[in-house]
């Protein structure tokens, strides 16, 4: 008896990490929307704007790292009410899922790798010269993450190119329908 409880209590905060998972979520893209607002169509105008910018992508990471913790529970929850069913492709369910989450999480590292970029950028004796470096610092910056995704080599042979690699612009919502 107290296995079944204990099962229904696992499974109940499991569904619940998930739910509670999901409304963040959506409030993730509330904030981008919001607080962030659509790209800038020029290439400087990501790193110029960015100061005016890091604390809501801060809040966004930070809710976005929370969903995926959530989401790691409700994906523990799922495997253990699938084990008794068929061991094999609960593991394999829960295995795929958590790997998934983990390249989402690691779809957040840009935010964290251009902020220095920034940083230099908008310090009192960069010079026209070293900003226009800094620019294309910024952009290399996000094509590389966009590689290590594969958002390049999936998307590209077949003629789509996600809002980040620069061929489109688009808000944030967008971007992240693209690369999630």
């Amino acid at each position: 008896m107290k296995a079944m409880d204990e099962e229904k209590g696992v499974l109940r905060w499991g569904g619940l990490a998930g739910i509670l998972g999901g409304i963040i979520f959506i409030a993730v893209f509330v904030v981008v929307i919001v607080l962030v607002g659509p790209d800038p169509a020029q290439p400087e105008g990501e790193i110029m704007r960015f100061p005016n910018i890091r604390a809501a992508r801060t809040v966004e990471d930070s809710l976005y790292l929370a969903v995926l913790i959530l989401w790691i529970a409700h994906f523990l929850a799922l495997y253990r009410a699938l084990r008794g069913a068929s061991l094999a492709p609960a593991i394999f369910g829960s295995v795929i899922g958590i790997v998934g989450l983990g390249v989402l999480a690691a779809g957040a590292l840009p935010h964290v790798a251009t902020a220095p970029i920034s940083d230099l950028y908008h310090a009192p004796g960069a010079t026209p010269e070293d900003q226009a470096t800094l620019v294309l610092m910024w952009q290399a910056t996000q094509g590389i993450f966009d590689a290590l995704f594969g958002v390049g080599l999936l998307l590209v042979p077949i003629g789509l190119v996600a809002p980040r690699d620069g061929h489109a612009r688009g808000t944030g919502l967008w971007q992240g329908f693209w690369r999630d």
